[in-house]
């Protein structure tokens, strides 16, 4: 079947792409050690983590994860409405299971957006919640 679509010389090779992926992936190392991003990320992750789990909000029990990859287990299965809630108030998480909403915001995050989003929590909870209560 190829050989009726393609004629010689019209395909290339499947490793020809390489030379351009190893030096995008060699800039991005350098952005990550030039703009120290590596120990930034570790300190925003550790203050957003540590301040969802200062909120004491009932429907949070926990906050897991590494860096700006964390996950905030919930006291019940409210991740969608969370979602969808976060997204209504300007913010997009994720709902990986019903029970944990992912937080996974870029590299570049500021400390102020984070704080931003830290603050907007409480409200996006209690709508979550309250969606779920009236449906």
């Amino acid at each position: 079947a190829a050989g009726d679509l393609l004629a010689a010389g019209q395909h290339g090779t499947t490793f020809g792409g390489n030379p351009v992926a190893c030096a995008a992936a060699l800039a991005v190392l350098d952005t990550l050690e030039a703009d120290d991003l590596v120990a930034h990320v570790d300190r925003l992750g550790k203050m957003i983590a540590a301040e969802i789990e200062c909120l004491d909000h009932p429907l949070v029990d926990h906050v897991r994860g590494r860096g700006l990859l964390l996950g905030m287990v919930l006291t019940a299965p409210l991740a969608k409405a969370v979602e969808v809630a976060a997204r209504d108030a300007g913010y997009l998480v994720g709902a990986t299971v019903a029970d944990v909403v992912r937080i996974a915001p870029p590299l570049v995050l500021t400390e102020a957006q984070a704080a931003d989003f830290v603050a907007a929590l409480p409200a996006i909870l209690d709508a979550a919640q309250e969606k779920e209560t009236t449906s």
